[in-house]
């Protein structure tokens, strides 16, 4: 018979080892690649929100006072970018030179200048012509006189039009010019707009009020000519890094690379960029999140893998007569493993090539490691068949074959396996909660696979322990009335006669689980990470309220309390056994009414109290003894240590030094009320706009009373803004590589589902012929088809049972054993990771267990009907 002609006798069987393989190699490279391409996603967005200062690379000249640049470094721009190292120079997107005064006053001619005027940069840079259209008067060309040209809002803002001549007025010089003309941006995305935009800021005196900044833009001569008179004109090269070009796999080369940059730059020029910062905490993310698809990939074809094995040794089983018709015959065991791989290489190569297309269609990003991972699956789909076959051919039998002796009293050579096993998963979580995933050279596959081996350790332990009072059930059962339960405990009690579909199992709940685990445990702690960012159902930042905002806003709709804080970041603190003057974040509010988690101490103060009690944070308690003065506003106070905290609400999680006083028990006088700068709002609906508008009002008539003129809403240098503890605890969902998080955390649940489920439709499979005649024969004896199915549920139960027992506690233990190793904190805005399980998602499980006994009786009844349970004894015993 032809292998075409065999592979058509037994196409059920080699139809699901090909398709097997084909879901392998599917896993292998679809998910990875739709992951990482939601990484890179994540990446190029969190990189195009980033501050001008924080993605760019900017050489500087190191200019001394008085000195004038010639104006012409733009022919060093492009020699400096070949120059970066690699990978830089090829992810830059846009270049500039730029040659610019110092920050100097403008005061336009005929006006007289206030106490605190604007202020403006006076620049030249490449590009910047191509980039204006200009809307009233005409573009720079200086003479003797420098002209400039300003962007039509920034000259609303500075009171200047086409023609003036200003007065700009540096420390070291002042010059006069000219308003050439207006511009609006031709494209207001154009990134070499990034560091120009007109802003607020804060007088140097804040009862002066505020001031505006802008940049105007002048040719190559006006920028010599005002920075001659000026004093000083710099040079600035100018590299933005082009975030659609970068992926999650060269972050750690390209924080290398500006590394090496800002240590070697070009000569008279220093790195003025955040970036190697920002990428450095890009690539702890990445890291974090390849650690945990790792994992969760590790065990996903951990069971994949099994399940290839689990059908290649039911198309064994089913083949047993056949193999030992031809070892009878004389046939070696090699012909038995070549006549059987023939036959899989009819369909499972294809299978698996189709896999990986269906893989490879999947946008996103492959991992380096895919060929080498698809070729594993193609060589295990292929080879695991012919393997089985040789085995099973070493002994022939033709009748049915039992290894309960064996099996149930294992040699010392499987013992010792099962016991190496069991070391090397300790070992590999031991190494892993030292070293993490990656230690620098890359990440080790034995680590990767720490929670497969805790998983198949942990399978093997059930093993060994679940026949025991299997065997003490069973014996109970004898005692009853009717064979069923005993049959069927008696069955179970031999799992060690078949580990595969156990451990197969085992590892596909233990992934699950951990998934599961690891969503609870970082759903946890972004809840608690938002209530300490968010102590309220809103919070309201600004510069400074009046003393009165609280009551302004608890008068406003469905607003329940609104209480006063102040957090003051440069707070002096002296402590009374120390000299050392120590900063630290101070918080000041009404303790009373806060609503806060604070102790008695602070919340039940009333004035009078000298020192007045606070909460401070342990590191801050070491320094300063058991109190000392903390200087408020200028005013000191003195306070006494009532309790020390780790973390304090509002300051977030990061907050290493705190201090928090009660303002209802400090003495602070009339003529110098503490002026808040936080909100902390509690209420069901109310408007944010309209709370937000009451702040600024609130602030507003703050400046006024402290400058006696009266302030509009463009004039506040820190307008209110409105965080709500819902939108905070989103946002931390939404971050860069948060959605990959997601969508792993997903991906590895359903799939663990599915191949349990597969594994258990498989497990029934393998023994259908064996139960088939044990049915046949208990028929005689008047067995009924009811009586049959339960005969399948008692048998089965206690092994789905016990898996999913020993697969629970193997992955809710992982997070807590390698939560470390993970770097789960990354994701949770720095707050400490514990271990915790949605009750739903344990409800979930037994679903599935639930879902996996009712599949399974309907296999076995699908099984039960082709095997003709009737027919079976006088037919033979290995019908197929």
């Amino acid at each position: 018979m032809t292998p075409l002609r065999r592979g058509r006798a037994f196409a059920g069987q080699l139809a699901l080892l090909a398709v097997l393989g084909a879901l392998t190699a599917f896993l292998v490279s679809g998910p990875a690649r739709l992951a990482n391409g939601r990484t890179d996603a994540g990446l190029r967005g969190d990189i195009g929100k980033l501050e001008a200062s924080s993605r760019d690379l900017t050489f500087q000249t190191a200019s001394r006072i008085g000195e004038v640049s010639g104006g012409y470094g733009d022919r060093e721009l492009e020699s400096y970018r070949r120059g970066l190292p690699a990978p830089l120079g090829e992810l830059i997107g846009g270049a500039w030179y730029i040659a610019e005064t110092p920050q100097s006053s403008i005061v336009p001619a005929g006006v007289t200048p206030g106490v605190c005027p604007d202020v403006v940069t006076v620049r030249w840079q490449t590009g910047a012509d191509r980039a204006v259209t200009i809307v009233a008067g005409r573009a720079a060309r200086s003479g003797d006189l420098p002209e400039v040209i300003a962007e039509r809002d920034a000259a609303a803002a500075l009171g200047v039009r086409v023609g003036d001549r200003v007065h700009l007025t540096a420390r070291y010089g002042q010059t006069d010019a000219r308003v050439a003309g207006l511009f609006t941006r031709a494209d207001p995305g154009d990134p070499i707009w990034a560091d120009q935009a007109l802003t607020v800021g804060a007088c140097p005196d804040p009862r002066e009020g505020i001031r505006d900044q802008a940049v105007l833009l002048t040719d190559r001569a006006g920028a010599v000519r005002a920075g001659t008179g000026l004093a000083g004109l710099s040079d600035r090269w100018r590299y933005r890094l082009a975030e659609d070009r970068i992926t999650a796999d060269r972050v750690a080369a390209l924080t290398r690379a500006v590394a090496l940059a800002r240590r070697e730059p070009p000569e008279r020029t220093s790195l003025q960029s955040s970036l190697d910062n920002t990428l450095a905490g890009f690539d702890a993310q990445v890291r974090a999140v390849r650690a945990l698809l790792a994992v969760v990939q590790a065990g996903i074809l951990a069971t994949a893998a099994g399940l290839i094995l689990l059908a290649a040794r039911l198309m064994t089983d089913r083949r047993r007569t056949e193999f030992a018709l031809l070892r009878a015959r004389g046939g070696a065991v090699r012909t038995v493993a070549g006549r059987t791989l023939r036959e899989t290489l009819i369909a499972v190569p294809a299978a698996v090539a189709a896999g990986w297309l269906a893989g490879v269609l999947v946008p996103g990003r492959p991992d380096e490691v895919e060929p080498l991972l698809v070729a594993a699956v193609a060589l295990l789909a292929v080879l695991a068949a012919p393997v089985c076959a040789a085995l099973a051919a070493r002994r022939p039998a033709f009748s049915g074959h039992r290894l309960d002796a064996s099996a149930l009293r294992p040699s010392a050579r499987r013992l010792t396996a099962e016991a190496f096993l069991v070391v090397l998963a300790a070992g590999a979580i031991y190494l892993l909660r030292r070293r993490g995933l990656d230690a620098g050279a890359g990440v080790d596959p034995y680590l990767i696979g720490a929670p497969v081996l805790l998983a198949l350790a942990a399978s093997v332990v059930a093993l060994r322990v679940v026949p025991f009072p299997l065997r003490r059930a069973g014996k109970l059962a004898a005692r009853a009335r009717g064979a069923t339960a005993f049959l069927g405990l008696s069955a179970a009690a031999r799992a060690p006669l078949h580990p595969g579909p156990l451990a197969v199992l085992v590892v596909a709940i233990a992934t699950g689980l951990f998934t599961g685990a690891v969503t609870s445990t970082v759903d946890a702690a972004r809840d608690r990470a938002a209530q300490l960012a968010v102590p309220a159902d809103a919070m309201v930042a600004g510069y400074r309220f009046t003393p009165d905002i609280a009551q302004r806003v608890a008068a406003l709709p469905h607003v329940d309390r609104a209480v006063a804080a102040l957090f003051y970041p440069g707070a002096s603190v002296r402590g009374d056994s120390s000299a050392t003057l120590t900063q630290t974040q101070a918080v000041v509010l009404d303790a009373g009414v806060a609503g806060l988690d604070l102790p008695a101490a602070l919340t039940g103060a009333r004035p009078g109290g000298d020192p007045v009690p606070a909460v401070v944070s342990p590191r801050l308690a070491r320094q300063i003894g058991a109190g000392g003065t903390v200087e408020v506003l200028g005013r000191p106070y003195r306070f006494t240590v009532a309790e020390v905290r780790d973390t304090m609400p509002g300051l977030g999680a990061g907050a290493r030094d705190f201090l928090v006083l009660p303002q209802q028990a400090m003495p602070v006088p009339d003529f110098a009320p503490i002026l808040p700068n936080r909100i902390l709002v509690d209420g069901s609906g109310f408007d944010i706009d309209q709370v937000r508008a009451t702040a600024d009002a609130g602030q507003r008539a703050q400046l006024q009373a402290l400058t006696g003129t009266p302030v509009e809403q463009s004039q506040l240098a820190a307008p209110a803004t409105v965080t709500t503890r819902a939108a905070y605890r989103a946002g931390l969902e939404q971050r860069g590589v948060d959605g990959v998080l997601s969508f792993t955390f997903t991906a590895g649940m359903i799939a663990s589902a599915a191949l349990a489920l597969t594994a258990v439709v498989l497990a029934v499979l393998t023994g259908a012929p064996s139960r088939g005649r044990t049915l046949s024969r208990l028929r005689t004896m008047g067995l009924s088809p009811a009586q049959g199915r339960r005969l399948l549920v008692f048998e089965l139960v206690p092994l789905i049972t016990v898996a999913v027992l020993a697969g629970g506690v193997a992955g809710f233990v992982l997070p807590a054993l390698i939560g470390a190793a993970l770097g789960l904190s990354g994701f949770t805005a720095g707050v400490t990771v514990g271990t915790s399980l949605d009750p739903w998602f344990a409800g979930g499980v037994l679903a599935v267990a639930v879902v996996a006994v009712v599949a399974a009786l309907v296999v076995e009844n699908v099984a039960n009907r082709r095997l003709r349970l009737g027919t079976v004894l006088r037919l033979g015993e290995e019908q197929s």
